[in-house]
């Protein structure tokens, strides 16, 4: 594991355009870690959990509550009760 935060705008310049940040230079060797990060991704095995959920009818119940669940003013809060 990476003990430092990787994808940060103040590890790369950023390319300014009309005082708006436009975009970041990336040295080939960040360059390729991303490609590699984007490359897994991209091309993972579906993982068992994501099965069962799928199978067990689980997944659309949790979908149903949460489309009919109301927006929640202190989401912060309500996740670190979880």
């Amino acid at each position: 594991m990476i003990p430092e935060k990787f994808w940060s705008e103040d590890r790369f310049p950023v390319v300014y355009e009309n005082h708006h940040a436009k975009a970041v230079m990336v040295d080939m060797d960040s360059f390729r870690k991303v490609e590699m990060i984007l490359d897994n991704l991209m091309h993972r095995e579906s993982e068992s959990e994501d099965n069962l959920l799928i199978v067990s009818g689980l997944l659309e119940k949790i979908l149903g509550e949460v489309r009919t669940a109301a927006a929640c003013d202190n989401w912060r809060y309500a996740l670190d009760e979880l």
